[in-house]
């Protein structure tokens, strides 16, 4: 019998095929099967360079928990949260299914662990203090094939995935920015920030190009 004195344990956090089993009920087929490919990317990238791989995975397999949500509901649920929006997110909503995702891997999944966390809340801009994991998450996720067909371009960063995550991931915001730049819309603060961040790296910069 149990000591009536013990608190309880806490509920044991899930790892990357737990949390598969409990996404599937409710993220589309076609979303589980990207996230799938992404996870073996992430797995890939971080025993090739290195990082938790427990954390890559987890947060591979929960990047995309809300990416099927329209854009309008995401919008709907972040003020409803009383999120501080940024002008891109509300001309944009779809960069807000990374922070509401995390928000949600937190509360309903049991997702306990900050570093996975932090990886699924930015994945869509990455962040200046991400450590190699979390990149490998990132660029697994920008270079997934179906991606690359429709934007030949992340050719290269897929490329530069092999040689050095970050300057695959360089690559990839110095894409995003003049894109950006050509459609005349600003750029999100965070991917700046990471960007500015990693062209900073001796080195990076030039390889990435």
């Amino acid at each position: 019998m149990a000591d009536a004195n013990c608190s309880p344990r806490p509920p044991r956090e899930p790892d990357h095929f737990a949390l598969r089993g409990r996404m599937a009920a409710e993220v589309p087929t076609p979303m589980m099967a990207h996230i799938a490919r992404v996870a073996a990317l992430a797995e890939r990238y971080v025993r090739r360079h290195g990082g938790d791989l427990a954390v890559a995975l987890r947060a591979a397999q929960g990047h995309d928990l809300l990416r099927a949500v329209p854009p309008s509901e995401l919008l709907r649920r972040a003020e409803e949260r009383g999120l501080d929006l940024l002008p891109p997110e509300r001309e944009r909503p779809v960069l807000l299914h990374g922070p509401l995702g995390a928000l949600e891997l937190a509360e309903r999944f049991g997702v306990r662990d900050p570093a996975a966390l932090h990886a699924v809340r930015h994945h869509t801009t990455g962040h200046p203090d991400y450590g190699p994991e979390a990149w490998a998450v990132f660029v697994a996720d920008k270079v997934d094939p179906p991606k690359v067909a429709a934007w030949p371009a992340l050719g290269r960063v897929l490329g530069l995935a092999e040689r050095s995550i970050e300057a695959a991931a360089l690559a990839w915001l110095d894409l995003t920015t003049e894109r950006d730049r050509a459609l005349g819309r600003e750029s999100h603060p965070t991917a700046l920030a990471a960007r500015e961040a990693l062209a900073a790296r001796a080195g990076l910069a030039a390889l990435a190009r």
